[in-house]
Protein backbone atom coordinates (compact mmCIF):
# COMPACT_ATOMS: atom_id res chain seq x y z
CA UNK A 1 0.00 0.00 0.00
CA UNK A 2 1.42 3.09 -0.74
CA UNK A 3 1.81 6.12 1.84
CA UNK A 4 -0.93 8.49 0.45
CA UNK A 5 -3.54 5.74 0.21
CA UNK A 6 -2.48 4.50 3.69
CA UNK A 7 -3.28 8.21 5.20
CA UNK A 8 -6.32 8.28 3.72
CA UNK A 9 -8.00 5.27 4.92
CA UNK A 10 -6.79 6.02 8.44
CA UNK A 11 -8.06 9.47 8.51
CA UNK A 12 -11.61 7.60 7.08
CA UNK A 13 -10.99 5.99 10.29
CA UNK A 14 -11.60 8.75 12.52
CA UNK A 15 -7.24 9.08 12.96
CA UNK A 16 -5.58 12.63 13.10
CA UNK A 17 -2.70 11.54 10.26
CA UNK A 18 0.76 13.07 9.97
CA UNK A 19 3.36 11.85 7.09
CA UNK A 20 6.62 12.86 6.08
CA UNK A 21 10.11 11.70 4.26
CA UNK A 22 11.90 9.72 6.95
CA UNK A 23 15.51 9.99 7.28
CA UNK A 24 17.38 7.21 5.57
CA UNK A 25 18.44 4.43 7.94
CA UNK A 26 15.99 5.84 10.98
CA UNK A 27 13.74 3.87 12.47
CA UNK A 28 10.75 6.69 12.22
CA UNK A 29 7.87 5.57 11.38
CA UNK A 30 6.38 6.35 7.94
CA UNK A 31 2.77 7.93 9.66
CA UNK A 32 1.83 8.81 12.45
CA UNK A 33 -1.79 8.54 13.44
CA UNK A 34 -2.80 9.54 16.81
CA UNK A 35 -6.76 8.48 17.58
CA UNK A 36 -8.89 8.78 21.22
CA UNK A 37 -5.19 10.21 22.49
CA UNK A 38 -3.21 6.95 21.85
CA UNK A 39 -0.23 7.83 19.19
CA UNK A 40 0.09 5.20 16.28
CA UNK A 41 3.87 4.94 14.71
CA UNK A 42 2.84 3.00 11.23
CA UNK A 43 5.52 1.85 8.71
CA UNK A 44 4.39 0.74 5.41
CA UNK A 45 7.06 -2.59 5.95
CA UNK A 46 8.44 -5.06 8.35
CA UNK A 47 12.07 -4.25 8.66
CA UNK A 48 13.21 -7.77 11.09
CA UNK A 49 16.92 -6.09 11.32
CA UNK A 50 15.24 -3.23 12.63
CA UNK A 51 12.68 -4.56 14.68
CA UNK A 52 14.15 -3.84 18.35
CA UNK A 53 15.22 -0.47 17.78
CA UNK A 54 11.41 0.21 16.33
CA UNK A 55 9.60 -0.74 19.07
CA UNK A 56 12.08 0.83 21.37
CA UNK A 57 11.51 3.85 19.30
CA UNK A 58 7.60 3.49 19.84
CA UNK A 59 8.14 2.88 23.89
CA UNK A 60 9.99 5.82 24.00
CA UNK A 61 7.07 8.00 22.67
CA UNK A 62 4.41 6.14 24.04
CA UNK A 63 3.17 4.61 20.87
CA UNK A 64 1.75 1.19 19.27
CA UNK A 65 3.67 0.20 16.17
CA UNK A 66 1.70 -0.84 13.32
CA UNK A 67 2.46 -2.71 10.16
CA UNK A 68 0.62 -2.13 7.07
CA UNK A 69 2.15 -4.85 4.44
Amino acid sequence: MKLIECAEQLRNSGFTVYTWRPSEGTVEPDIIARKNGQLYNVYLGRNAFLEGAINAFAFAHNARVVYVI
